[in-house]
């Protein structure tokens, strides 16, 4: 058999191992092989003229295609719009304040919270309101306890379930009395 014919078939069996772990891996992960993303070369692989492909550049169009935290976060409590308060009610239609918190971060990113707004500042950390981001919790106080919890969506509004007779809303935070939390 042909030396060159060797190394040639070498090099084609060592190619289709890789794509073939390389396409296990990113269906492990939830990256379809059709998305905009699966034409890209992974890092630190070679462009025909066998230059080094910047690593930075595919990170970048993973992340694209992969929503952040906060975005997915975003994304669930946006879609309980105007579903009616109920008072002790989690979900997926009905919903009192502590119940939107922890329905909203169970479907997003499978952090399960307790149902009731004191035990939520305890699976938080205290964050400023200049670190605060999309997702992280908003806690309401009346100088002693918390009586109210939300999800922040920036720019000094809240997605809430505001109470008895009202529906999940989008709202301007209201009081100087709150802080907020990012869940650990």
């Amino acid at each position: 058999m042909n030396h060159a014919f060797t190394g040639t078939l070498l090099r084609a069996r060592l190619l289709f191992v890789a794509l073939t772990a390389a396409l296990t891996l990113s269906l492990a992960v939830g990256v379809s092989p059709l998305s905009p993303t699966a034409n890209a070369a992974p890092s630190g692989a070679s462009t025909s003229d066998g230059s080094k492909l910047d690593g930075q550049r595919t990170t970048e169009r993973q992340r694209k295609t992969r929503p952040t935290r906060g975005e997915r976060l975003m994304r669930i409590v946006r879609r309980q719009n105007g579903d009616p308060y109920s008072y002790g009610a989690a979900g997926p239609h009905r919903f009192d304040c502590s119940g939107l918190t922890q329905f909203v971060y169970r479907v997003a990113i499978g952090e399960r919270l307790p149902h009731n707004s004191g035990a939520q500042v305890g699976r938080t950390r205290r964050i400023s309101r200049a670190a605060a981001r999309p997702g992280d919790l908003v806690f309401f106080h009346d100088g002693g306890s918390v009586y109210h919890v939300a999800v922040y969506a920036g720019g000094n509004r809240i997605w809430h379930a505001p109470g008895s007779g009202k529906r999940v809303t989008r709202a301007q935070i209201w009081t100087r009395s709150h802080f907020f939390g990012r869940v650990r």
